[in-house]
């Protein structure tokens, strides 16, 4: 019988179908990612939140191992369950929404998480202050494609020549 490959190795490695990573160089990738994420197990319980500067909720490792829904103030904690149950049932698989907080456009998104053979292991959030990427949107100039700055360098070219 062949053994299972291992997912993490004596040294931190850690192994996906997709390459291997140090863990402490995935820890630091997580934390310079300029957005606050998190994850609840499937009992509904905080587990794990990056740790930066980027913060729009304050979070404590004193939250860990508690209920999520203790952790939401209580005009949203009815949405939150039902959104839980949803993502339990398998009836939901995300749910995403804009709030303006403080004069800052924040963007929420919550995200089912189920293993290959459907079984729900918890539910992952993703939360970022948006206010800027907003403002460059309304701001900046589009990128041209390719195609029209080729043409452009090759006039370019020719009337170099003339």
């Amino acid at each position: 019988m062949a053994e299972e490959p291992k997912t993490v190795d004596i040294k931190d490695m850690l192994h996906f179908k997709t390459g291997n990573i140090a863990l402490p160089v995935l820890e630091t990738i997580l934390n310079t990612i300029p957005f606050e994420l998190g994850f609840c197990d499937e009992n509904d319980e905080f587990q794990w939140f990056t740790d930066n500067g980027h913060r729009v909720y304050k979070r404590s490792k004193e939250t860990f191992g508690k209920n999520v829904l203790g952790l939401h103030h209580g005009g949203a904690r009815p949405q939150v369950q039902e959104l839980l149950k949803q993502f339990h049932a398998g009836t939901k698989d995300n749910f995403e929404f804009l709030l303006d907080l403080d004069g800052r456009k924040i963007y929420i998104s919550f995200y089912a998480v189920h293993d290959e053979n459907g079984k729900y292991l918890g539910c992952f959030d993703f939360t970022g202050d948006i206010t800027e990427l907003q403002q460059m949107k309304e701001t900046a100039k589009v990128i041209p494609p390719m195609d029209a700055i080729k043409a452009k360098e090759a006039a370019e070219k020719s009337t170099d020549k003339d």
